[in-house]
């Protein structure tokens, strides 16, 4: 999961080359990212992918809260409203 979220944040190159690295090494690219330190370009806005909106997961693996409340809201939703386009941004 650590590898998915540098390949997010500082790109697919970065992630395939440190993806044999330990998770304190795969997090300090992370935050070198977020914070713009180290010569890493910064990264601004960006949250896991569990805490946007819709939330998802980095896996099939399942066990994410908020992708499981969002999806119990959508099946409670009448079967109109699923079909409406989100709004625009």
């Amino acid at each position: 999961m650590l590898t998915r979220i540098v390949a997010e944040v500082a790109g697919e190159p970065v992630a395939a080359a440190n993806a044999k690295e330990p998770g304190k090494v795969l997090k300090r690219i992370v935050r070198d990212h977020l914070e713009g330190a180290n010569g890493r370009p910064k990264v601004e806005g960006w949250v896991p992918k569990w805490m946007a909106f819709p939330p998802a997961t980095y896996t099939a693996r399942g066990g994410v809260g908020t992708v499981a409340a969002h999806a119990k809201v959508l099946a409670a939703r009448p079967t109109a409203s699923r079909n409406r386009p989100a709004p625009a941004r």
